[in-house]
């Protein structure tokens, strides 16, 4: 019985390497990504995936997008580089985001002063100082009840979005967050649970945290209604086209004109000009926040290598432009890319 089961996964393992040996010797992954690179076969396959009773609106925002693109909108800038900026910076986003005259409130820039001194270790893909000056003016500025984070990593940014919610709404346990990760183990230490830094750096924050992992965004229906947020924080998989998926996941449940934070929207460019002067950055150089950002039609800020994209009032505006930008080449490749692009395509229906 033994031969037999070894002659058979030896036959299947020659097999596997026969149809490898085919594919790249046809270049048939090739033909396949240049042909998805084609917005007329991204519409044709969003419109054969999309449910039963959204195939009419698909197919006709399958058409706009192909025929009447929406060009990019240049961002608004408010950059907060540093603690002594942060009362000024405040308050000019106060003012972008409509709450002209709202001041940081007691104890928020004594919080971030802290911060280095809370820290025991620097670790790499978190937020940085400018990052996080803006992250928490944002928070602060809308005080949404309700905040929901892709990404943990180490729990650093839910602990920031948890200190902004707590100065608002007090100790009652009005607000809360809840952050989502895919792992269970600390992507940058394994040896670490995700989200340690929740309990090590802001202890007194804990009972306004709520960590669910291993889990995708898929999980925020769980946890959330339609319609119901006003703010949302991605910061996971930085690969195109990763985060678009991870955004039209959250869309039906984020409000008409409510807003997405993302992170690292210039990793792309950072990573590329630390490569040409010989340095290694921690993470791969990745562009889907970055190419997301930039493409993004509607309104969006730009605090620097973190903004905010804003949604439009007819969420349904978004499938010409998620079609063009799956028009893009995908940074995940293969099995990734394919059920990725899956993903995608059954994402759109939900926005209709």
């Amino acid at each position: 019985m033994e031969t037999i089961r070894d002659l058979s996964h030896a036959a299947r393992d020659w097999l596997r390497k026969v149809r490898k040996a085919g594919r790249e010797l046809f270049m048939i992954d090739h033909a396949i990504a240049a042909a998805m690179k084609l917005p007329v076969v991204t519409a044709l396959g969003a419109v054969c995936r999309a449910p039963r009773g959204s195939r009419t609106k698909i197919l006709r925002e399958a058409i706009r997008s192909i025929r009447r693109p929406a060009p990019p909108r240049t961002a608004e800038v408010c950059e907060i580089n540093s603690l002594a900026d942060f009362n000024s910076g405040y308050a000019r986003l106060a003012a972008i985001l409509g709450h002209a005259g709202k001041t940081p409130p007691p104890g928020e820039v004594e919080f971030l002063d802290s911060i280095m001194k809370r820290r025991r270790t620097w670790h790499p893909g978190t937020v940085g100082p400018s990052d996080y000056f803006f992250l928490t003016a944002f928070v602060s500025i809308l005080a949404p009840q309700h905040v929901i984070e892709i990404g943990t990593l180490t729990g650093f940014s839910a602990g920031l979005i948890a200190a902004a919610l707590l100065r608002q709404d007090g100790t009652d346990g009005a607000s809360w967050v809840d952050t989502i990760d895919i792992n269970v183990e600390c992507a940058i230490d394994r040896t670490r649970p995700t989200g340690f830094e929740i309990s090590e750096t802001f202890p007194e924050l804990v009972p306004l945290i709520r960590l669910h992992a291993p889990r995708d965004a898929t999980f925020v229906w769980q946890i959330a209604k339609r319609d119901e947020l006003g703010v949302i924080f991605i910061d996971a998989d930085h690969r195109h086209p990763m985060p678009l998926l991870d955004l039209l996941r959250v869309a039906p449940c984020v409000r008409s004109e409510g807003w997405i934070l993302l992170h690292d929207i210039q990793w792309g460019t950072i990573g590329r000009k630390a490569a040409e002067t010989g340095q290694t950055p921690p993470w791969p150089a990745s562009y889907g926040a970055e190419w997301l950002f930039d493409q993004w039609p509607f309104r969006k800020i730009s605090g620097g290598n973190i903004g905010a994209v804003q949604l439009p009032h007819e969420k349904s505006a978004l499938l010409p432009f998620a079609l063009r930008m799956m028009s893009i080449q995908f940074e995940v490749v293969r099995r990734q890319a394919r059920a990725t692009r899956r993903a995608l395509y059954e994402s759109l229906g939900a926005l209709c």
